[in-house]
């Protein structure tokens, strides 16, 4: 082999080298939990903007369309970052809620006016948020990746924002939208996706 043969062929090997390189990193994947907490915070999403969209067209009061559409909003511009953090991770994300989630949308569906606004207000603006606030909050502590830590860490506090503004909505539909009190005492406690009594569509696979 000549030298020049041998130079090209070195130099070849290395432009393999680099252009593998980021397949390689890609290829290795999150944790389970990880991707599970990504996969599981789209399907959220999809389930509030589905939500408030059914909110806009069936609900009697003010108060509640005026929340659906905050939270339609705002969990639309977070599905944008989650969906760009994904893409990174090579993580495939649903377009559609968890099965139990797309129930309640069914039963929305088949209402109207008071009836919707007190189903939405229990189990979309409450206790999905309880759900999500402990899925996030979870995933802040315990992801195995940076990026996602960090990420869960940022969008935390907004969902608990939305949560204490759900508690508010439930004591009184009226009530200043900007008030945020206390969980009342009948309403389901946080549970974290990682505990043993967490439900199938929160909990990690593993």
């Amino acid at each position: 082999m000549t030298r020049k043969t041998l130079m090209q062929g070195l130099a070849a090997a290395c432009l393999f080298g680099l252009l593998a390189a980021p397949l390689a990193a890609g290829a290795a994947g999150l944790p389970d939990a990880d991707s599970h907490f990504l996969q599981a915070a789209a399907a959220a999403d999809a389930f509030q903007a589905r939500a408030a969209a059914l909110a806009h067209d069936r609900a009697a009061s003010t108060e509640v369309r005026t929340f659906a559409a905050k939270m339609q909003s705002q969990h639309q511009a977070g599905a944008a970052d989650l969906q760009r953090l994904a893409r990174s991770k090579q993580v495939a994300l649903p377009d559609k809620p968890e099965p139990a989630d797309q129930r309640t949308l069914d039963g929305l569906a088949g209402k109207t006016g008071a009836a919707f606004d007190a189903l939405y207000i229990d189990q979309v603006a409450v206790d999905a948020h309880v759900k999500t606030v402990a899925l996030y909050q979870d995933a802040a502590k315990q992801a195995g990746d940076a990026q996602v830590r960090e990420f869960a860490a940022r969008a935390a506090p907004a969902l608990a924002d939305h949560l204490a503004l759900a508690r508010a909505l439930k004591r009184d539909p009226a009530a200043n939208q900007e008030r945020m009190p206390p969980a009342a005492k009948d309403e389901p406690a946080a549970i974290s996706p990682a505990a043993r009594e967490a439900p199938a569509s929160v909990a990690p696979t593993k």
